[in-house]
């Protein structure tokens, strides 16, 4: 299954990095709220509904003929499993072509967004294996619902993202014919547009899955291949409370439990089976990457560690989570320039301990008065002796506004939270 999966991966991964860059762009707030999309362009929605949109759409798949002049050393590497009896077919070498389109119903829109893609595909043109494997980890924690990540489901991300190995971007520069071709087919209204070619992508034979699956059967450690949550939509972060999703193969034993962090404290599941277990994350551990182990225990055996089998160690990321509203606990200062300074206290699940790093993140919120230059700080959290939950955090040359808090600690940040409008309004706080 895993590999059917490389043509939706590939389409996964490049609107994933227009959608990242996004994020830091200053496009998105010249041109607004863009909406990234791999539909059908007869499926986009046109005229006096037209939003800014940027849609990728795969609308044409061709062999490529190159495999055959690749190096032995790269074919074997993707042509074999674990180095084990290699499969009868070569693998299919294919090559993607993809129509990229810009909409928008005002002046310019339309074209800002095509310039910006365009770029965004110019300076990304190898997307590695790594980047693959990020992608595929993203979609199968941020979104258990959507199609492409119930695909993912009982897979090997990492499996996954080594076959499909570099994809290498290439602009293709279509004449005025070729293009016209493309777009009478679609039967939709024109936009701007560019296309763009993947290459290689390697199909090969579920057989070889089941070879690897049965020489890891003759194991008899658990296996995790995937570290994820159940999320709501109010809550896309891992955080205290959150619904662990653990999974892999052979996870149940006689007495299952997990492993959290690197100590030998032992959490029961609540939810064990071959492919799965899921747990809720526990109060007392620390925000930031934390480690994840399956361990089986043997009926009427003692917890020493010559009766336990553990699995490998996999990882996730453990976000704060702020559990009050942040207050003041000095009285704020004026001086020159309206500029405020003091102290503001959060406080925070889990603790925080006395070695990790804290960063408090303050970002004005907009307001019928004023939407743009909106001011964004950032202050460090002074060291401690002790662990605690509650951090004090001195703040200096403030400008009078709203805005909303974040803590990152070891470089995990606690989560914002959207009201009904679906506007970010939590955690805040008001300096006046």
């Amino acid at each position: 299954m895993s590999n059917a999966l490389s043509i939706a991966t590939v389409t996964a991964v490049i609107k994933n990095l227009l959608e990242n860059g996004l994020v830091g762009d200053a496009i998105a707030a010249s041109v607004g709220d863009v909406l990234v999309t791999a539909l059908p362009p007869d499926r986009i929605q046109v005229g006096s509904d037209e939003r800014a949109q940027i849609n990728l759409f795969l609308y044409q798949v061709t062999q490529n003929r190159n495999f055959d002049w690749v190096s032995q050393e790269l074919r074997t590497r993707h042509w074999s499993i674990d180095n084990h009896e290699q499969v009868t077919n070569p693998p299919l070498a294919l090559d993607l072509h993809y129509l990229l389109t810009a909409y928008g119903a005002k002046d310019f829109q339309a074209e800002i967004l095509l310039g910006y893609a365009m770029q965004m595909l110019y300076i990304s043109p190898i997307i590695t294996s790594e980047v693959v494997k990020n992608t595929l980890v993203n979609a199968s924690q941020t979104s258990t619902s959507g199609v492409f990540s119930q695909a993912l489901a009982g897979i090997s991300v990492s499996n996954l993202a080594e076959r499909i190995g570099q994809i290498k971007i290439n602009p293709e520069f279509l004449n005025m014919e070729e293009t016209s071709k493309i777009w009478s087919a679609l039967q939709t209204h024109y936009r701007p547009s560019a296309t763009y070619q993947a290459s290689m992508v390697l199909i090969q034979s579920d057989s070889s899955d089941d070879k690897s699956e049965g020489f890891d059967s003759m194991l008899c450690e658990p296996n995790i291949e995937q570290v994820t949550a159940s999320f709501s939509e109010s809550q896309q972060k891992i955080v205290v409370g959150s619904t662990l999703i653990l999974r892999g193969k052979r996870l149940q034993g006689d007495v299952t439990k997990v492993r959290l962090g690197n100590t030998d404290k032992f959490f029961v599941p609540f939810d064990i089976q071959s492919g799965q277990v899921s747990l809720l994350v526990p109060a007392d551990l620390h925000a930031g990457v934390q480690s994840v182990q399956v361990v089986h225990q043997k009926i009427a055996s003692t917890e020493d560690a010559n009766n336990l089998v553990e699995s490998n160690v996999a990882a996730f990321v453990l976000h704060p989570k702020i559990t009050m509203e942040t207050r003041y606990i000095a009285s704020l200062e004026g001086n020159e320039g309206n500029l405020r300074s003091g102290e503001i206290t959060v406080k925070l699940t889990p603790k925080v301990s006395k070695e990790q790093r804290g960063i408090l993140h303050l970002n004005e919120i907009p307001n019928e008065n004023k939407s743009e230059n909106l001011k964004a700080y950032s202050f460090l959290v002074p060291a401690r002796t002790l662990d605690t939950d509650t951090l004090v955090i001195p703040i200096k040359d403030v400008s009078c506004g709203t805005y909303l808090v974040r803590v990152s600690v070891d470089g995990a940040e606690s989560p914002l939270y959207k009201n009904k409008a679906g506007v970010y309004d939590s955690s805040q706080v008001i300096i006046s």
